[in-house]
């Protein structure tokens, strides 16, 4: 379920800014190089673990019996392994570096990376993901120029404050994250570099609505 949920994501908001005319049609183009890594090695993975558990005779028995229950019972007893087994089952970890949408690092983070997710003192970085619409987002402070350039797209740009939170989740102070409508990172800059910025942007046939006016 969270595969096909994963690809209706993908596809579905690529299909979205095509229609709207908010990118070129190549954007679509990256659906299938993003999704097929990962389907070809579920399938492998699920063909590996289940062909023991139906098998015929003595050792499908041994296996059903003895060896899954076993298995399990280890898997969800210790912290670290219910973690791990959190992450495959959620797919939390999927990223798509090679993907030609996305593009640089900072800090930890890469082009094509899920966005790290940080608690702030009243909320988290991830509501503003709700809108599943591009945006920027900075941890410290903004400088006048890369604001001015993000307000010229039509970008909204959200800027957090820099925790140890962050810094612990491999954010980098002061970088510029390009987030892309299903909470991947695009383009990660270390720096708040308009140039990068408007380049990415023109490379792709990207185009953001008119922000709303202050009030």
């Amino acid at each position: 379920m969270n595969t096909g949920i994963g690809d209706a994501v993908n596809l579905g908001w690529k299909l979205a800014e095509v229609l709207q005319e908010r990118a070129s049609p190549e954007l679509l183009d990256s659906y299938e190089p993003e999704r097929i890594g990962f389907a070809q090695a579920l399938v492998s993975t699920t063909d590996r673990a289940f062909t023991p558990l139906v098998a015929g005779g003595i050792q499908g028995e041994f296996t059903r019996r003895i060896l899954a229950p076993f298995f399990m019972t280890i898997a969800t007893r210790f912290a670290l392994s219910k973690r791990a087994m959190f992450r495959l089952v959620s797919q939390i970890q999927i990223h798509y570096s090679k993907s030609f949408l996305s593009e640089g690092k900072a800090g930890d983070v890469e082009g094509g990376d899920r966005l790290p997710w940080i608690r702030m003192a009243t909320t988290d970085n991830f509501a503003s993901l709700r809108s599943l619409d591009w945006q920027v987002h900075v941890y410290g402070n903004v400088n006048h120029s890369f604001t001015a350039e993000c307000n010229g797209f039509g970008l909204p740009l959200h800027v957090f404050p820099w925790t140890e939170s962050a810094k612990k989740a491999g954010l980098q102070q002061g970088a510029a994250y390009l987030i892309r409508p299903d909470g991947h990172v695009a383009l990660a800059s270390s720096k708040q570099d308009a140039g990068k910025l408007r380049s990415f942007v023109n490379r792709l046939g990207l185009r953001f609505p008119a922000l709303p006016l202050a009030s």
